[in-house]
């Protein structure tokens, strides 16, 4: 079918202006909704950053308040900037107690700054050198704010999409900053916290004031802190004279002092100073000329080592240690660093007035001089030694001595303040005597038994055959029933654990470390693998087997107690600093406080007394002209001697040992005692000359003194005196509330035989007889212990135990098992225990009773015939008569036989 062809009108013309129109007007839409849609997603995202900007502002405001210091002490950096020498005094006292006295200066004791930290002023410093650090350091130094931002956002870009490794953002400000307050963590904290220092601190200082600081605390290598040290050390020359190339290779030094030391890496220096160089060049610092002069030019060093060389010997020991508190103190109540710290000590122009007295410092150095004052022993390295004078009622340190042999340096290792070395014995005094005596456990008489504690066994030993006695004494013996005064006396370890066992290790470690301040005992410290150590236990306490130990000077400060009425004082060597202005810097107080009674210091002093006299320090002479009170202490090894003394003038402290410790062996005399008498005994001869009187050891009002019985520390019974040793009476020192009141119960009578020398049986003739006091005291071990007076101990035996018929055991054997002992008493005859076997019979059976004979029947009588009939006897019935005859007189025989 054919569609017709519609022709086009006219009419029906496209209107191609009102299309573009229209066109138009729906493009605007779609662009206009588009644009719309872009710019609210646009204000969106702006929005989002405006409120995370706001919360993250506001976090980090927070976290600058609370964890972010960032304001800046200019004491800090005013500190170092000083040249001055230090003087060191002592007081010539009249009378040290109240402090009157005069201050005099120690002039062969004054501090210089040494050629390794030489502080230079920034007019003085070459302008190629400043130019040189700030072309490689810091470029934007001079027109920075103290942070320079590019590099800061660089090096936070680093951070997270590390691209150099060695990216660094720091400012010659911030450098500043690290290097005065050593603060070097790694961390976002301190980087933050650095930058605000930054900012804060070009508020305060100027540029150049800053570069100064900055070139003057710079580590140089060689020991060198600072340009002028550097340039003394390299070309031993000032800085002021550095040529360009000599300031170059000074620069180079700091981004890695090892690396780029022209004396150990001569060819690493070439290639940073070339680098170094380059820099200089495109920043203008330099011209080509210049530039091309110096570029492959080679350095030529005077390397002198000037840095690192010290004056030897110049120090004393008791100087070194001034200089070791003060430093402590500046840095902990002034808030400097170290080398800061060290900086103004050594050139602050500072007035350090010590507690020394030179003539006790004297008296010492010689002594530690004189070989003679020490045994010599087999190794070709001899021991060392310390020592520690005191006046125990001040605090006041007299002198000390760090070594043996002349002293080559300074600041060397000082074992009187700095080695830790156990005590040994000498500290049972302090860590368990002084307590009890104080909390009323022990008095002076009271009484434990010398024997082991506990048996241990070797780790292969899972039969328990081999038991051994622990704790062991030395020497290696046991002595049974033993007072306080005498386990004292003797060092008594097994006695001293005992009391500890009582006292509680808790309050033993609390009086040492907290009241005596001897921090060197160790509460617990992790060391890896899983291990531990501690000091909080029997064997560090009651016979000084610590983890490190003591130095002299803490056990020689808390000696001061018996010596000063019970009364502590914190152990000083200067009482104040003065600045170079004359004002107090720093001061260092008194601390003193009572730790025990003064009757418990005069009742220790007696027992201390005693070791001197009769005990483990009786070789001492000093003790014939002057009260002598004191204790030794020798490690379980023989690593280690100790003895600690005082008079009623001094307290000395003294110990000996190797530096790197192993057993000192057998030794002409005892080290400790021998140098202890003869310093102290120049040091007491003013006192013997001067006229007066001499002071002695006067007991404290309070102190009583009593008899008691030293085997029981109760009152004296008739069984007391009566013991074979003879009379156990001893007089010891109490206070009315601890004087013995009730009598000995561990005395008992006994019967002894003393024709055989035993134990009375009950058939010993009664002329051989005697009652002796015997001491009643049970014990059972594992093994038969040697004991001195187990050979004079008794049991209540039951009836029917068993005698020995042996001469060699005591008397009560009988009651021991198997496997157990109570201990034996080495003799040349018997024990005076034993059992009288020679008197011992067993009674004779007592005879069988006698049988009563059986009564003899009766015989029946024939009634007699009448005359009218007579009956004549037969056979039978004489046959009858003659048997009863016969059975009668066998009944007779058989009586007289049992009879």
């Amino acid at each position: 079918m054919n569609k017709k062809v519609r022709k086009p009108n006219s009419r029906d013309k496209v209107n191609w202006s009102s299309e573009v129109a229209d066109s138009g007007k729906l493009a605007g839409k779609v662009v206009g909704r588009v644009f719309s849609y872009i710019l609210n997603i646009i204000l969106t995202v702006m929005l989002v950053c405006l409120i995370t900007g706001i919360i993250v502002g506001t976090v980090f405001a927070v976290y600058v308040k609370n964890y972010i210091d960032p304001e800046v002490d200019l004491s800090l950096f005013e500190a170092v900037n000083t040249s001055q020498t230090t003087r060191v005094y002592y007081m010539d006292y009249t009378d040290r107690e109240n402090r009157i006295g005069n201050m005099i200066e120690l002039e062969d004791q004054r501090l210089y700054g040494t050629e390794n930290s030489i502080w230079v002023n920034y007019t003085k410093i070459p302008k190629n050198l400043v130019n040189a650090f700030v072309a490689v350091e810091d470029k934007r130094f001079w027109s920075h704010n103290g942070v320079d931002w590019w590099r800061t956002a660089g090096a936070i870009f680093n951070y997270f999409i590390p691209i150099r490794s060695n990216f660094g953002g720091s400012t010659i400000t911030q450098q500043t900053i690290k290097n005065i307050t050593e603060d070097n963590d790694y961390t976002p904290q301190r980087k933050i916290q650095e930058i605000l220092r930054a900012l804060n601190l070009e508020k305060k200082l100027d540029k150049t004031q800053i570069m100064e600081i900055y070139l003057n605390n710079i580590p140089l290598s060689q020991g060198c802190i600072g340009v002028q040290a550097a340039a003394y050390t390299y070309f031993n020359k000032d800085v002021s004279e550095l040529n360009l190339i000599e300031c170059v290779a000074i620069a180079c030094i700091t981004n890695s002092p090892t690396r780029y030391d022209p004396v150990q890496n001569p060819e690493k220096n070439k290639e940073r100073r070339q680098y170094i160089l380059d820099c200089m060049l495109e920043q203008g610092y330099i011209n080509e000329t210049e530039y091309n002069e110096v570029y492959e030019k080679e350095l030529v060093l005077d390397y002198q080592r000037r840095a690192s060389d010290v004056v030897t010997g110049s120090h004393s020991w008791y100087t070194d240690q001034v200089i070791v508190e003060v430093v402590n103190q500046l840095i902990e109540e002034k808030g400097y660093t170290t080398k800061m710290a060290y900086s103004i000590l050594y050139g602050g122009g500072l007035s350090i007035v010590t507690l020394q007295d030179p003539e006790v410092q004297s008296v010492m150095e010689e002594a530690y001089l004189d070989d003679s004052n020490f045994p010599k022993t087999n190794n070709a390295i001899q021991p060392q030694s310390s020592m520690v004078v005191m006046d125990p009622k001040t605090g006041d340190v007299l002198g000390i001595v760090g070594a043996r042999y002349e002293k080559k340096g300074d600041l060397l290792q000082n074992h009187a303040t700095k080695s830790t070395r156990s005590p040994g014995s000498s500290i049972k005094p302090l860590s368990v005597y002084a307590p009890a005596l104080e909390y009323g456990l022990i008095t002076y008489g009271s009484v434990y038994d010398d024997t082991p504690l506990w048996f241990n066994y070797a780790a292969n030993d899972t039969e328990h055959n081999y038991p051994v006695a622990y704790p062991k004494n030395l020497p290696e013996v046991y002595n049974g029933l033993t007072t306080v005064n005498d386990a004292v006396t003797r060092s008594v370890n097994t006695v001293a654990m005992r009391i500890l066992e009582e006292l509680g290790v808790d309050r033993s470690f609390e009086f040492v470390h907290d009241k005596l301040q001897m921090h060197s005992f160790l509460e617990y410290k992790e060391v890896g693998g899983g291990k531990s150590l501690t000091d909080k236990d029997l064997a560090p306490l009651a016979l000084g087997a610590m983890s490190y130990g003591l130095t002299t000077l803490e056990i020689t400060a808390g000696y001061q107690i018996f010596a000063n009425d019970g009364v502590y004082n914190k152990p000083r060597t200067w009482l104040y600093v003065l600045d170079a202005n004359g004002n107090i810097l720093l001061e260092n107080k008194a601390e003193s406080y009572v730790v025990i009674s003064e009757q418990t210091a005069s009742i220790m002093t007696k027992m201390l007394e005693n070791v001197v006299t009769s005990g483990t320090a009786k070789v001492c002479t000093l003790k014939n002209s002057v009260n002598v009170a004191g204790k030794t202490g020798t490690t379980a090894s023989d690593n280690d001697r100790y003895f600690i003394g005082y008079t009623p003038y001094l307290l000395c402290g003294t110990w000996f040992g190797y530096e790197t410790p192993q057993s000192i062996g057998t030794v002409a005399f005892n080290p400790t005692i021998t140098v202890w008498d003869r310093v102290m005994t120049k040091l007491h001869q003013k006192y013997f000359t001067s006229g007066q009187p001499l002071e002695t050891f006067e007991l404290a009002d309070g102190v009583r003194t009593a008899t008691y019985c030293k085997d029981s520390g109760k009152l004296m019974t008739q069984a007391c005196y009566l013991d074979p040793r003879g009379s156990r009476a001893e007089i010891g020192y109490f206070t009315a509330s601890t004087l013995p009141s009730e009598y000995c119960d561990c005395h008992v009578l006994v019967k002894y035989d003393t024709v055989t020398g035993a134990v009375a049986s009950p058939y010993c003739p009664e002329g051989n007889v005697k009652e002796v006091g015997l001491l009643k005291i049970d014990r059972e071990y594992p093994a038969n212990i040697k004991i001195t007076d187990a050979q004079y101990t008794y049991r209540n035996v039951p009836d029917g135990t068993v005698m020995p018929t042996t001469s060699d055991v005591p008397f009560y054997i009988g009651l021991y098992p198997d496997g157990t002992y109570p201990g034996y008493s080495a003799t040349k005859g018997n024990p005076y225990n034993r059992y009288c076997w020679e008197h011992h019979h067993e009674p004779e059976p007592e005879p069988e009773p006698i049988p009563e004979p059986e009564p003899i029947p009766d015989i029946p009588q024939e009634p007699e015939p009448d005359d009218t009939t007579a009956v004549e006897p037969t056979g039978d019935e004489t046959s009858g008569a003659e048997t009863s005859a016969d059975e009668t007189s066998v009944d007779d025989t058989s009586g007289e036989q049992n009879e």
